[in-house]
């Protein structure tokens, strides 16, 4: 993922052989699991890189219709665990990020729908803008993954969700569900949320 100075680069993940990855185009996929990543550095533009899809070839009836019993600090547990095997800081919750992203998981599952903007004033920008955030950050989605264990799997297989996992300089996270509520797109089950950013300028 290419960040640059001065702009919003928002990149769509590559498929791989299990995941069927694909930004959002208003598509609805039985019983499939999807990916979204992107990430902020400064203020700007949005560009968006060629997003290809993949068949998924988990089975409907393994996905759970009922919401799951996430624990966060058990999944930070998780994440942390994989960051030092790649001999990175562990991630620290940060309130901000955490609210950012549960009211985006939250949202999401209200409406039925999924993407980094899911309708005005719900783009990456602003909701980060919102919780007093504005440093450099980026954010990984997931929906219709049955635990965290398999939404971090998927982020892992996908290059550009690594990337967004494994930044070095990424030191402040918060990491969320949300389940479909709506009685909308029986298919968008559970919704998954991980914004990960950079500790806060410090002026001497």
């Amino acid at each position: 993922m290419i960040e640059a100075s001065n702009s919003f680069m928002f990149t769509k993940p590559k498929s791989d052989l299990t995941r069927r990855h694909l930004a959002v185009s208003g598509l609805v996929m039985l019983g499939g699991t999807l990916l979204q990543g992107c990430t902020l550095s400064g203020f700007g533009n949005q560009a968006f890189s060629k997003n290809e899809v993949q068949k998924n070839t988990r089975p409907r009836s393994e996905i759970s219709a009922t919401p799951l019993n996430f624990d966060i600090g058990g999944g930070f547990d998780k994440l942390n665990t994989i960051r030092r095997q790649h001999l990175l800081p562990e991630f620290t919750i940060d309130s901000r990020l955490q609210k950012a992203a549960q009211d985006h998981a939250n949202l999401m599952g209200s409406k039925g729908l999924y993407g980094h903007k899911i309708g005005p004033g719900t783009d990456f920008k602003s909701r980060i803008f919102a919780v007093g955030y504005n440093n450099s950050s980026g954010e990984n989605l997931g929906v219709g993954y049955g635990s965290i264990d398999e939404a971090l799997a998927g982020w892992l297989k996908s290059p550009d969700h690594k990337r967004n996992m494994m930044k070095p300089g990424y030191t402040l996270a918060g990491l969320a569900y949300g389940f479909n509520t709506s009685g909308k797109n029986p298919r968008f089950t559970h919704y998954w949320v991980l914004i990960m950013g950079k500790a806060d300028r410090k002026y001497f």
